[in-house]
């Protein structure tokens, strides 16, 4: 009789059990389904929120670079109105006098007879309208390379 019982309870604890694991895997696959469901949904979101940041973080590049360039530029430009400030402030500033420079004494004054005939002459005029118009072609050449022409 005992074994009787026992079949009996045995047969009701695995009906249970198989009861309650039909039920975990039912519901296991409900959670599942549930999930790819959110997921399908969110999926086009998340992609456009994805999207979107790439997006900036390309628009935060390209700005950085348009800065560098423009700033590149600024620098060019300054340094072009610098060099044209000291040139021409150098030229305007030439005396011809030979105080930076040291000659042998017996080239001394052969060379201040020929500065001063010069200077009377006008030819110093001459040679700064000369050199300007020589570094405003330079310049006018560095622009061309500096835009692609030839």
């Amino acid at each position: 009789m005992y074994e009787f019982f026992q079949d009996i309870l045995q047969g009701l604890l695995n009906g249970v059990s198989s009861l309650f694991g039909w039920l975990g895997n039912t519901l296991s696959s409900l959670w599942e389904a549930l999930k790819q469901f959110v997921v399908s949904l969110l999926q086009p979101f998340l992609w456009l929120v994805t999207g979107f940041g790439y997006m900036l973080s390309n628009i935060f590049v390209l700005v950085v670079h348009v800065i560098q360039v423009i700033y590149g530029l600024f620098k060019v430009v300054g340094s072009v109105i610098v060099g044209a400030y000291n040139t021409f402030g150098q030229l305007l500033g030439f005396s011809g006098s030979t105080q930076y420079y040291v000659l042998p004494s017996a080239y001394q004054g052969g060379w201040g007879a020929v500065v001063n005939y010069l200077n009377q002459t006008g030819f110093n005029t001459i040679a700064l309208i000369m050199a300007a118009f020589v570094w405003l072609l330079t310049a006018y050449a560095i622009i061309k390379i500096a835009g692609g022409e030839k």
